[in-house]
């Protein structure tokens, strides 16, 4: 059978549409991946990697390819005096990108607030991103946290800064998000009163040797390194920050 011009044409159309096909589906193979099941480590344990621009572009196949499956995306950074609110560069790609990898995500903020009505403005900008990026709760698998871990807020004091985190994390938790703290054990441990944030979730970063961060109270995530090597997501450094979160009951049912 011989073909005239309009077959000719049909018959390249649909090769250039399947070499498409297969373009976007090598595409995915090679960047995104396919869904794993997540590592539930002794204790309850799962990896979870936090990234920000720092991070570049990031391959979250690679990301898988290391048993990792849960990411704290950096949505932007806070406000005062000095400062105006700004979202992460890279927030959107990630979020994104992350979903389609089948990455169970959270978010969190990093804030400068000296005051509790600068706390209450970051919430509102933290949430505005969230809205502008069509995300509400049942969107994201891990907690929204307050990045709190600026000397020059610490030394406005224990009051002023326990105060400043609850700021932030009721407006998040009347929007309907679950509220995490962030920071290291040292400022935990002398610049928060424990009572009044104990209702929050708590990232803790300590870097040790030791089993376990050193602070005497519960926490839910531990941020134990920040030079891990990650391929796929690591900074211009070759380092990603690398966390154990412990799943509730609850949570690994819907894993």
């Amino acid at each position: 059978m011989r073909l005239n011009k309009r077959n000719k044409r049909e018959l390249k159309v649909i090769c250039l549409f399947l070499l498409g096909i297969a373009g976007v589906f090598l595409w995915i193979v090679q960047n995104i991946g396919f869904p794993i099941q997540t590592k539930i480590m002794k204790g309850g344990r799962i990896k979870v990697i936090d990234v920000s621009s720092y991070n570049g572009s990031i391959n979250w196949k690679k990301v898988k390819d290391q048993e990792i499956n849960h990411a704290m995306l950096k949505i932007g950074s806070g406000i005062n005096q000095k400062r105006k609110g700004s979202e992460d560069k890279k927030f959107a790609s990630n979020y994104r990108s992350a979903g389609y990898a089948s990455i169970h995500r959270g978010i969190y903020y990093y804030s400068y607030a000296m005051t509790v009505e600068e706390a209450k403005k970051e919430a509102k900008h933290c949430l505005s991103l969230m809205r502008k990026h069509g995300i509400d709760p049942t969107d994201l698998d891990l907690p929204v946290a307050f990045d709190i871990e600026e000397e020059a807020v610490f030394g406005t004091g224990k009051r002023n800064v326990t105060a400043i985190t609850t700021a932030f994390c009721e407006e998040i938790k009347k929007a309907g998000f679950t509220p995490m703290v962030y920071s290291s054990a040292s400022a935990l441990r002398n610049y928060f009163h424990y009572s009044q944030i104990k209702n929050y979730k708590i990232w803790v970063a300590h870097y040790t040797s030791k089993a376990a961060p050193g602070i005497s109270f519960p926490y839910q995530m531990w941020q134990y390194t920040s030079s891990a090597s990650v391929p796929g997501a690591n900074t211009g450094r070759g380092h990603c920050d690398v966390n154990y979160y412990y799943i509730s009951k609850e949570e690994r049912e819907r894993l």
